[in-house]
């Protein structure tokens, strides 16, 4: 059945042509596809894993987005990055070539924003009400040029996050003015960011029943995460990329560990409740402590470049080596004491590999 997509701008950069647009998030599972190496276990998205390059996306990010767009229904969020794969035929329309529709005959490959797409398509689902998804379409991509733009989106740019921008002109909240006001804002990032496996979950303030850290806290060992001569220098917005793309691969690498924060706002549970250190101040002092071994083995310092399939690898390695069970190996390893402790004992499980 086709879908008629109205009021599409066509552009055309050198050989490259771009449609832009937007659809109702009612119909953006039946648009689009996910390009992905292996299946999820669980998605809201059509995936596909015949050619697919793509890891499968996380469902908890998806989650957390979904509430950030409950929460936030009048933010503006950046378009999903589709690729036509033949299936989305331009129109235009009678007053201008380049204005018009498109029609729909088939699924389009998400290129960029799986998780927002399927942060669209749960609110859609669980609200009821239905949203406009603005995307840009790139027209006749080969198999090798899609994935090369995947490639160039995820590994090469980096913008500036709403938040940091936000933060820029606040008023400096840390209390310890030890810590560089770059990694406070770099904290802050961390916490606005709706990409951030801790969106909403940070303070400036004291710890409330919906937060996992106070900033304070967090800038410090953001800090220590840079502590290294190839990072130390990046700007403040590599350092900011980094440090989300990082704790995602964490999160991505321990799903039953990161559960835990699915208990914070709920009477009689919370962070008491909670199953694993990961997510108290314990786990977050030892992924940053261990951070700089990790991320300048696959830091290319001459092309200012990370690898982040090494990174992945590390963190993945790792996810299976510590015991992060409140009762188990660490019970007694709490806080700015069981991190570093914690760190010594991942430092030896890379070793041993």
């Amino acid at each position: 059945m086709e879908t008629i997509l109205q009021n599409v701008r066509r552009k055309r950069v050198k050989d490259r042509t771009f449609f832009y647009g937007s659809f109702d998030s009612d119909v953006a599972k039946e648009l689009t596809f996910v390009p992905v190496i292996e299946t999820s276990v669980k998605t809201p998205l059509n995936e596909n894993d015949e050619g697919g390059y793509q890891r499968p996306g996380s469902i908890s990010r998806m989650r957390r987005f979904a509430v950030f767009l409950r929460d936030n229904p009048s933010s503006l969020v950046p378009p999903v990055i589709l690729s036509a794969r033949g299936k989305w035929i331009f129109e235009p329309g009678n007053a201008h070539e380049d204005f018009g529709r498109i029609r729909v005959t088939g699924k389009a490959a998400i290129i960029d924003g799986q998780h927002r797409l399927g942060g669209y398509v749960l609110h859609q689902e669980e609200i009821g009400s239905s949203l406009s998804v603005d995307f840009v379409v790139i027209d006749n991509l080969t198999q090798h040029d899609e994935e090369h733009e995947f490639v160039i989106i995820n590994n090469s740019q980096v913008g500036v996050p709403r938040s940091l921008t936000t933060f820029l002109a606040a008023e400096n909240p840390l209390l310890d003015a030890r810590v560089d006001s770059d990694y406070v804002r770099i904290a802050w990032a961390l916490d606005q960011d709706s990409s951030s496996p801790f969106f909403a979950r940070i303070t400036r303030t004291k710890l409330g029943p919906t937060s996992l850290f106070a900033l304070h806290s967090v800038a410090q060992y953001v800090e220590k995460m840079f502590a290294h001569g190839a990072l130390v220098d990046l700007d403040i917005e590599t350092k900011t990329s980094i440090a989300i793309k990082y704790w995602n691969l964490i999160q991505d690498a321990h799903p039953e560990q990161f559960a835990d924060m699915d208990k914070l706002g709920i009477p009689k549970e919370g962070r008491k409740s909670f199953e694993f250190k990961l997510l108290e101040l314990t786990g977050f002092v030892a992924w940053s402590l261990i951070a700089p071994l990790i991320l300048t083995e696959a830091f290319n310092y001459a092309e200012q470049e990370m690898d982040w399939a090494r990174v992945q690898d590390q963190v993945t390695y790792l996810s299976d080596k510590i015991d992060w069970r409140k009762h188990g190996k660490y019970k007694n390893a709490t806080g700015v004491v069981g991190g570093p402790q914690i760190k010594l004992d991942m430092e030896r499980a890379l070793q041993l590999r």
